[in-house]
């Protein structure tokens, strides 16, 4: 063989022997790769899908995966601030809110009292010489008059009031009695009427369950009567008999 051949093949030697161990270099990576018993260190690693046999690291901690539970504890305090703040907001909300309806049931109140008033309002005007003239603003009748009308509380307060009951002696196993809430009102007429002898209290109460007997009447026999009483401050009065097995008749009127 002629030296050129010689080196040719010489050449060929080295070429394929190259080849080899670069084929068994990446052989060596590829297992270094895929293998699980190497550590691999990169700067960044961008992949479709990846799976963990164990649970990954992130940032010197375990990344969460589902199920798992967590703890809140470095954002307590702050969680604890904002809850504080957004109740001591709706407590603020609440009373701004309550103090409201008070004022509009105040301007409610104002609006009424100025619409029962407007019609009464008086005019007042002053000429050149200082003279003062009233004129009064409706309503007023034909003649000039001045309506005016008194609150409802007042006129039931003037109306007279009265109670009234009877019993027949069959029912008349433990007395009888009649009583009535009268306020205000001081004069009192009592009617009373009984169908055999007995006796007849006129009791008054300041609050409708003690009771104190301010007159009584008797009757020898069946019989009835009237008494007018004028003064009695107590709110309520009661007729009542102890009398059993008789009629019984109570009738109570109170006026001003």
């Amino acid at each position: 063989m002629s030296w050129r051949g010689l080196r040719h093949k010489g050449t060929e030697i080295l070429r394929s022997w190259e080849w080899n161990a670069a084929v068994d270099a990446l052989n060596d990576l590829y297992g270094w790769l895929t293998d699980g018993t190497h550590d691999i260190n990169v700067e960044t690693v961008n992949a479709i899908y990846g799976n963990f046999a164990v649970r990954p690291i992130a940032e010197g901690r375990p990344v969460i995966l589902d199920g798992d539970p967590i703890s809140i504890y470095q954002f307590y305090d702050i969680a604890q601030q904002q809850i504080t703040n957004a109740i001591d907001k709706s407590s603020q909300l609440s009373k701004i809110a309550s103090d409201l309806d008070q004022i509009y049931g105040s301007i409610t109140t104002i609006e009424k009292y100025m619409g029962e008033t407007r019609n009464v309002v008086v005019r007042l005007n002053i000429d050149q010489y200082g003279n003062l003239g009233i004129r009064i603003a409706e309503p007023v009748d034909e003649y000039g008059r001045v309506a005016i009308s008194s609150p409802s509380e007042i006129m039931n307060e003037l109306k007279p009031v009265s109670a009234y009951g009877s019993i027949v002696a069959t029912y008349n196993t433990s007395g009888f009695s009649v009583t009535l809430y009268k306020g205000g009102r001081p004069n009192v007429n009592v009617y009373y009427r009984l169908g055999g002898a007995g006796t007849v209290y006129l009791k008054v109460s300041i609050d409708g369950v003690t009771w104190r007997t301010l007159k009584s009447y008797s009757l020898s026999s069946a019989g009835e009567g009237i008494d007018i009483i004028q003064g009695i401050a107590y709110p309520y009065v009661r007729l009542e008999t102890p009398t059993t097995s008789v009629d019984a008749e109570f009738e109570i009127a109170a006026s001003r």
